[in-house]
């Protein structure tokens, strides 16, 4: 819990009792394995694969890293099709692994890739459809797999904050040709820095496990391989914090559910919806300000850490990567940089905590809105 003046942060991560953690990472340490895809990543692998019902998975370095050697184990070449309102990470390992990333515009309600849009951007050069499951809303996974099985291309998933989310009675990580999740100690489970590559339909494990070792084989080295291993540090946290995450989703379930009561006041603002089919959204608490807003994101962001409370406007400028290529105009992703934003999430957050947030966002609300008023009226 928070004392009422200490800041709120987006995000602590979970972690298991810290005696428990001294003893495991003292074990790693004693015995002298350290790194190079040792028996602890081995077993961590088998325990998300035993979790997820996937038995295709491959951990690696983090979960950019899983992008990337997901685009090389399915030796893709050309354009690969990304949101227009993703992380900076997506183009990135796209641009890592030898391809081009192409922009396509989102869909308005779940922010996710546009079908129709992404059926209008393929073309020869089209290697692959790489969708995000924003802020752990599944993608609209049906028409992208038609659009994808049309174009004879593989659909991708970065599903980065999807651990403990279902869609249609399975794990949201178990859809698409290949799915990476990230590890990374802001996400709900996670080793500290990590990622995962993972496929119900293609083998692809040991490919991403010869990737992330230099590619190195009996052949000699891939020419897409790297280093992008785990180590057995990150591997024993991450098994440590999995036997975590069922308590951490119950207490988000329930922190979102003070969000949702609320923020019901604030006619200005609401949560990003979800898709039906899928289980509540443990990966973030995303919200979308009315274009008649007193206030836009990244001006609502700054204000709030005055109230002491961390936000993050994640598809402001700060975000956007330089030099992406569009296939067109992109006017409601562009739109999103002035009107999502993500509040602090995590389960140790208390309801006076949620209370905090919700009084901040109503006072600058106000403050805003009268400032405006005063304005208009100005004599001119």
């Amino acid at each position: 819990m928070n004392k009422s003046s200490d800041p709120i942060v987006m995000v602590r991560p979970v972690l298991p009792p810290l005696a428990e953690l001294t003893d495991t990472l003292g074990q790693v340490l004693r015995s002298g394995v350290l790194t190079n895809d040792g028996a602890r990543v081995r077993v961590f692998e088998r325990m998300l694969s035993a979790r997820l019902g996937i038995a295709e998975l491959a951990v690696c370095g983090s979960g950019t890293t899983a992008i990337q050697l997901a685009c090389g184990a399915l030796g893709l070449t050309g354009e690969v099709i990304v949101p227009a309102a993703a992380f900076p990470a997506v183009s990135q390992a796209v641009r890592r692994a030898g391809c081009a990333p192409v922009a396509v515009e989102v869909e308005p309600t779940f922010l996710t890739l546009d079908p129709d849009a992404v059926a209008a951007a393929i073309t020869p050069r089209t290697c692959a459809i790489l969708a995000v499951h924003t802020f752990g809303c599944p993608a609209d996974i049906d028409t992208l797999s038609a659009v994808a099985g049309k174009a004879g291309v593989p659909l991708l998933f970065d599903a980065a904050t999807c651990w403990g989310i279902g869609y249609r009675d399975r794990p949201l990580l178990s859809y698409g040709d290949v799915s990476t999740l990230s590890l990374h100690a802001m996400k709900l489970t996670h080793s500290v820095e990590g990622g995962a590559v993972m496929s119900s339909v293609v083998p692809v494990a040991d490919r991403v496990r010869r990737l992330r070792n230099f590619g190195a084989g009996k052949e000699g080295a891939l020419a897409a391989g790297t280093n992008a291993r785990m180590s057995e540090l990150h591997a024993a946290v991450g098994a440590a914090v999995l036997a975590e995450s069922d308590k951490e989703i119950a207490a988000r379930i329930r922190v979102r559910d003070w969000y949702r009561a609320g923020l019901g006041h604030i006619d200005w603002l609401r949560m990003v919806p979800f898709r039906t089919g899928a289980s509540p959204n443990v990966a973030a608490m995303a919200v979308r300000l009315a274009p008649d807003a007193p206030v836009n994101a990244p001006v609502l962001s700054a204000e709030l850490v005055h109230h002491g409370v961390h936000s993050r406007a994640y598809f402001t400028g700060r975000y956007r990567p330089r030099g992406l290529g569009s296939a067109g105009p992109t006017p409601v992703a562009d739109d999103l940089a002035e009107r999502i934003l993500c509040l602090p999430f995590w389960g140790g957050l208390t309801d006076p905590d949620v209370a905090r947030v919700v009084d901040a966002i109503d006072r600058i609300g106000h403050r805003r809105a009268h400032r405006r008023e005063r304005a208009i009226h100005r004599p001119a």
